[in-house]
């Protein structure tokens, strides 16, 4: 098979490495080398640059889910060079052989950057596109695959027991495993423990650097085979800490100032799924706590639901109903229409309305009717009421309470009782409640919580005109008004204001209803701000360079899409200008990575200065760079910008005692909104920049899209 046939004749002088490999099987990391390129060979210094004489060894990691994977060059005794590749699997019909792949990279060490953006946007893209967590298993997978170790976990640490539990486990797969073992819970030990609650990475390079003291922590990594490990605190609060860990079993490892920066940055991106996790867990222990509480409350408390197949069956209901009915909560969930078969037949059709009304508008309701004891002489009216909403699994779910009013004077007592004992449930909820009259607005009831979040005091709250808990009153009218009109406003995001003036933002819930004998609102509401800010910030994460801030690949394509369609519009040409920096590459070699990723931050800051408003800039790899503009037809204003983007750029780079210069030169390509295809585009501007470059570096060639076909142009 003519492999060099199959890559094509520019790989002999691409600057990356390429190679074409078979496994023997899919889980099989070593590789047989069936095509290597002149930058392979002259990467790992191999003098032979052939495959038959090569007597290096090639082993690759496991790809992560974007399908990028570590490929180490071994003489024999130790690793010689690491590359990050992407890897694409090549047709049978294409090499006559299964099983084989094309790799296509760098050296890790000059695509550092490049390879710590690709997990942060992996990362963020999964928390976008699934639920928190999937994507905070997925995002653990993906971390142990990017530092090629064999474990990685994410634990939450009870304090008052010190136990960890391991919620989220990754094991790197060795080919004759079939399952992977997951941790138990472990006492975590006190000298790791303190280093998590003053918010410090513990950082082991070998267990020979372990305090002399701590020998517990040293039998305990010595028998779970761990040679070198990281642990980052993420989450911390008064009775748990969420923390995230990785460990090289095969080897012990020194751990640079870039791996412990990227690892507290995936910690950063995980916070939000533990924050879910512990509100998940608050609420399971809500649930229990409520149990108990509605074995105490008067009357009957009970959960009906209808499945989409429109059967019922109770769910719930609390002890209360023996007492009233005569019949157990075991027969009442096995038995879901005695509850409607206990109702006298006069009242059974009034009843059964409100409950299907009160299912099909999602609304609360309230029936009166007489149920009939067990013992068939006593009849005793109830007052069944409650609300309903679709549950997380598509079913109709009414919670509801039953309640005997058949002595006025024993009803209102209870109620008196009952109302008491709820002020004191909603006091102590973590959740902001309060009550407010429909006409004046002033609150008449609010638990200690609404008061911290809107900044009032005690003394202040009750009375407080609710308006002013919004920073735009019109949002306040319209809140009011569609709960008067349906009852209810769900989950409804809106900017506040606390006491001081300071803007947050809340989740609101309201619901219409009587208290104290007259009409009134019920309100209970989150502060999101936090959540909002992350959730902000993951989406521009996913569409923006995490080292310049200009857009992305995935954003500047979608950008040019926009502008081409803009130009057909508009009938005017857009403009795309596409570079890369003369002398980066020494840049690198001369000062390192940390400088030259220092060099690409200003290169996006100094590009931001020189741009309109409506241009658009993005990072599209490494020391690429293009920029979309709109309405430069003149060649006057074109030359402009090429001029300002020149001398901005070409301005010296100072750091301390390092200094760098760089220039550029730039591919122009007018398009007039008759393409379909930007490939196209940034093809012909990328030929534009190679002429530029061959005439002399700093300099720009111009090329309008023409009807033809690209390659005739080219030619």
């Amino acid at each position: 098979m003519d492999f060099e046939a199959l890559v094509g004749r520019a790989a002999q002088y691409s600057s990356d490495i390429i190679l074409i490999a078979d496994k023997k099987s899919e889980e099989c990391e070593a590789l047989n080398i069936l095509y290597g390129n002149p930058a392979f060979w002259r990467e790992i210094g191999c003098s032979a640059q052939n495959v038959a004489q090569c007597g290096c060894h090639i082993k690759l990691s496991q790809p992560d889910f974007s399908n990028h994977a570590l490929l180490s060059v071994s003489d024999g005794c130790q690793v010689c060079t690491t590359f990050r590749v992407s890897l694409t699997a090549l047709p049978e019909e294409e090499t006559g052989q299964t099983n084989c792949y094309m790799l296509v990279g760098r050296p890790s060490g000059a695509s550092l950057s490049e390879g710590r953006e690709q997990l942060y946007s992996d990362i963020a893209r999964k928390f976008i596109e699934r639920p928190a967590d999937e994507a905070a298993s997925a995002a653990v997978r993906a971390a142990g695959l990017y530092f090629d170790v064999e474990a990685a976990y994410a634990a939450r640490l009870d304090l008052t027991s010190k136990v960890m539990d391991f919620r989220y486990h990754w094991t790197k797969m060795e080919p004759a495993s079939q399952t992977q073992q997951v941790p138990q819970k472990q006492t975590i030990c006190d000298w790791v423990l303190k280093q998590l609650q003053k918010n410090e990475v513990v950082q082991i390079n070998d267990l020979a650097s372990l305090p002399k003291e701590d020998l517990h922590l040293c039998t305990t990594l010595s028998e779970s085979g761990t040679k070198a490990c990281i642990m980052v605190p993420v989450l911390l609060s008064k009775k748990t800490i969420w923390f995230i860990g990785i460990h090289c079993m095969s080897t012990t490892r020194h751990w640079n100032k870039e791996d412990v920066d990227t690892f507290k940055v995936v910690g950063d991106l995980l916070g939000n799924a533990f924050t879910q996790n512990e509100i998940a867990w608050s609420l399971k222990e809500s649930e229990r706590r409520f149990s108990d509480v509605s074995a105490n409350i008067p009357g009957v408390v009970y959960q009906m639901r209808r499945n989409k197949d429109g059967q019922n069956y109770l769910s719930y209901i609390s002890q209360g109903v023996r007492e009233l009915t005569g019949w157990g909560p075991a027969s009442m969930l096995s038995k879901p229409e005695l509850l409607e078969e206990m109702v006298l037949r006069q009242d059974r059709g009034r009843f059964r309305e409100a409950i299907d009304k009160a299912g099909l508008d999602f609304a609360s309701w309230s029936s009166d009717v007489r149920l009939q004891h067990r013992d068939g002489t006593t009849i005793k009216w109830v007052r069944s009421s409650g609300r309903t909403h679709r549950g997380s699994n598509g079913d109709t779910v009414w919670n509801g309470l039953l309640l005997d009013i058949s002595d006025h004077h024993h009803a209102e007592e209870t109620m008196r009782v009952s109302e008491e004992r709820l002020r004191r449930i909603l006091g102590t909820s973590p959740i902001s409640i309060g009550i407010s009259d429909v006409k004046t607005f002033k609150i008449l009831f609010a638990n200690k919580r609404l008061a911290e979040m809107f900044h009032l005091t005690r003394n202040d709250v009750i009375g407080f005109d609710t308006r002013k808990f919004y920073s735009n009153a019109k949002y306040h009218r319209q809140h009011w008004v569609e709960t008067r009109r349906g009852k209810t406003l769900d989950n409804v995001e809106i900017e506040c204001l606390r006491s001081d003036g300071t803007p947050f933002w809340a989740q609101i819930t309201t619901r219409q209803i009587e208290y104290g004998g007259r009409e009134a609102i019920l309100w209970w509401a989150f502060d999101i701000t936090d959540h909002k800010k992350s959730r902000e910030a993951l989406a521009h994460l996913a569409h923006h360079d995490s080292l310049t801030g200009l857009a992305n690949r995935r954003l500047f394509d979608e950008h040019l899409r926009n502008a081409i369609a803009l130009a057909k519009r508009n009938e005017a040409p857009g403009v795309l200008f596409y570079f890369d920096l003369d002398g980066f590459k020494p840049v690198n070699d001369q000062h390192g990575h940390t400088f030259g990723d220092w060099v690409l931050h200003q290169v996006g800051l100094r590009l931001r200065t020189v741009l309109r408003d409506t241009d658009i800039g993005a990072r599209l790899g490494g020391d690429e760079f293009g920029v979309i503009a709109h309405g430069m037809d003149d060649i006057r204003a074109i030359e402009a910008v090429v001029h300002k983007m020149q001398e901005a750029i070409s301005q010296p780079y100072v750091q301390e005692d390092k200094v760098a210069h760089i220039g550029l030169s730039i591919g122009v390509v007018r398009f007039f909104g008759t393409e379909d295809d930007t490939r196209k585009i940034v093809m012909l501007a990328d030929s534009a920049m190679y002429k530029a470059k061959q005439a002399g570096k700093g300099s720009y060639r111009l090329i309008n899209m023409p009807s033809c076909d690209v390659q005739k142009a080219l030619s």
